[in-house]
């Protein structure tokens, strides 16, 4: 398949989410919990629609119907959810949230301070305060907090603006698979995997992965089409590149640089003057990141992170720290008890089974694939996976939602149905396992536990 102006469709994406924004301040001012939620979901399908058609006219791949199934699925089990355990009766004026978790009351609180400072000084201004307090979690909350510009606060509007971060996400992995030269067929697949990951089901989540997952895809997705420009402009888009994946986690800062430098060590030296600009520019980004407050964003963030390097136990255990993190929080009884910290466990099983699928395809088929760039793509899942163990306790969730990244590598070698039986096989594989755990009593494990 021929692709012509891939990267237009990155200056769609911003139309279709001003469409977005547009649409809520202009129609969502003052409504009650059911008008809010009715007009964000209107606002969203304007939004998903012009970017199908755009992506149609471009490429000639019609994504329309399925991205509307997923919202409809994402939205229906994201409000079931949330009518079940979280905030029952809560079209009901009288109604309040009844699951008290931290997520719940921190992230959407300091999204409306900061909306309301907006509201107030103007749309680009930033609150000093608030930016000082969240520190590293400020960049993705003022971003996630334009949901509420349009001065109304209620709460299940986030999960249509979560449903549609996902599906910007899809897309922009559609745009990194048309770099391994696939059909239509093979691109629809890599919409329908990564629009479908479990853990963005739960729609009404209130975590910022769901938004942060497209900086960090995004932000890999223009390095990595810079990767054979001049050395100028491949450095502006390092920056560009990093800003982005630092709006999830400050710490991923210096991933896309790490990933230049694996690109200039595979490609062979360039020349003196190259390397000279190169370090020159560099030296200059570290040189501004010393001299700001920026740094004091990296210190207490690779602090969390990489505190436990210094213990020797923690690299005796480095193998059985990566199994769990690719496992997930195995055993799954620990479901049943749905207390405070156990809330992200149902999306998190799913989404375990999911990454080993994918790691499955990936690694029986990754020497067939012939395009570059699936270097860089499992160094940034390696990058991520590491990063996922080397804080105080082992988080899935640090990693797990780069793992649809790998699907373009394999695609060709493989269909939804193919992939729906591995699937099938596994998540048997895994309760078969649950139940041996279960039977056998391990760690005081039995039928009583999931009482």
């Amino acid at each position: 398949m021929k692709i012509i102006r891939i990267n237009s469709i990155i200056v769609h994406l911003l139309v279709s989410y001003t469409i977005f924004m547009f649409t809520l301040v202009l129609f969502g001012s003052g409504l009650e919990r059911l008008e809010s939620y009715l007009v964000s979901c209107f606002a969203a399908l304007l939004s998903v629609t012009y970017i199908s058609h755009k992506f149609y006219k471009l490429y000639q791949i019609n994504l329309l119907n399925i991205a509307l199934v997923g919202i409809f699925i994402k939205l229906l089990i994201g409000f079931m959810f949330w009518q079940f355990y979280l905030w029952p009766d809560y079209f009901s004026q009288n109604s309040i949230i009844v699951f008290d978790h931290f997520e719940y009351l921190q992230t959407p609180k300091y999204m409306k301070r900061i909306a309301e400072y907006r509201i107030k000084n103007g749309i680009y201004s930033i609150p000093v305060q608030e930016a000082l307090f969240l520190g590293k979690y400020f960049f993705i909350t003022y971003i996630m907090s334009n949901l509420y510009l349009s001065g109304n606060f209620n709460l299940l509007d986030l999960s249509i603006q979560n449903t549609l971060f996902s599906i910007y996400t899809a897309i922009v992995i559609c745009l990194i698979g048309m770099k391994f030269d696939l059909n239509r067929k093979h691109i629809k697949t890599i919409f329908i995997i990564s629009l479908f990951q479990p853990f963005s089901l739960i729609s009404s989540m209130v975590w910022r992965d769901f938004v942060g997952q497209f900086f960090v895809i995004f932000g890999f997705y223009i390095l990595i089409c810079s990767f054979n420009n001049k050395i100028i402009k491949v450095s502006t888009t390092i920056v560009v590149a990093s800003f982005s994946m630092a709006l999830l986690r400050t710490v991923y800062i210096f991933i896309p640089v790490m990933l230049y430098c694996l690109k200039h060590l595979k490609s062979g030296l360039m020349s003196v003057w190259q390397n000279f600009v190169l370090i020159a520019i560099l030296s200059g980004l570290i040189f501004v990141i010393l001299r700001t407050q920026l740094i004091n964003f990296l210190v207490a963030g690779y602090a969390y992170y990489f505190s436990s390097l210094i213990n020797p136990k923690f690299y005796l255990n480095l193998p059985l720290d990566y199994t769990k993190a690719l496992v997930g929080p195995f055993p799954w009884v620990n479901w049943f008890a749905f207390d405070d910290n156990s809330i992200f466990l149902i999306s998190n099983y799913l989404q375990a089974v999911y990454i080993l699928v994918i790691l499955y395809f990936t690694a029986r088929y990754y020497r067939y694939s012939n395009i570059d760039i699936k270097l860089y793509i499992a160094f940034l899942f390696f990058i991520l996976l590491s990063m996922g163990i080397v804080t105080e306790h082992v988080h899935t969730e640090y990693f797990s939602f780069a793992a649809a990244l790998l699907v373009p590598i394999s695609v060709k070698y493989f269909s939804i149905g193919r992939f729906l039986k591995v699937y099938g096989i596994v998540f048997i594989g895994f309760l078969m396992l649950n139940i041996i755990y279960v039977g056998l009593g391990i760690n005081g494990a039995g039928l009583h536990t999931l009482l």
